[in-house]
């Protein structure tokens, strides 16, 4: 054993901070933030997936203006009146698709926003019913 990495040893820390404080682990703040992050981890994928989505639609339709823009031509300036307008409806359609990476973005905000103030009140009323119950414990013990 390697007393440098036995103190990064994670599973051995959390028995350790187990056998400490047994409760800690139906303590209502920690189950308040698992809650939440259960539901960020949510978020995240589904962002993770759209912007996937989009990127892949973006790249497909990038691949098609590519194969438009390879194809023979019998005129040298064929190509360049192709590339032209394929340039000019491309930095046309940039702020639609930014736009749309926006919006998912804006929805996880919002998600996101929501999962934590509805959690904020519920965190509020357990804390205080734990309060009560330790202070009428220590009451009953004193």
């Amino acid at each position: 054993m390697n007393p440098m990495t036995d103190m990064f040893d994670f599973n051995k820390n959390m028995e350790q901070f187990s056998k400490m404080m047994p409760d800690f682990a139906n303590a209502t703040p920690l189950k308040a933030f698992t809650d939440m992050q259960a539901k960020y981890r949510e978020v995240a994928v589904e962002v993770l997936n759209k912007n996937v989505e989009l990127t892949t639609a973006w790249m497909r339709d990038a691949a098609k203006d590519a194969t438009t823009l390879m194809t023979a031509e019998t005129q040298p300036t064929a190509y360049a009146k192709k590339a032209g307008e394929l340039a000019q409806a491309t930095m046309q359609d940039i702020p639609a698709r930014l736009m749309a990476y926006a919006e998912v973005a804006k929805k996880a905000q919002t998600q996101l926003l929501d999962t934590a103030v509805a959690l904020t009140p519920k965190v509020v009323e357990e804390a205080a019913e734990a309060t009560t119950k330790a202070a009428k414990a220590a009451k009953k013990a004193a």
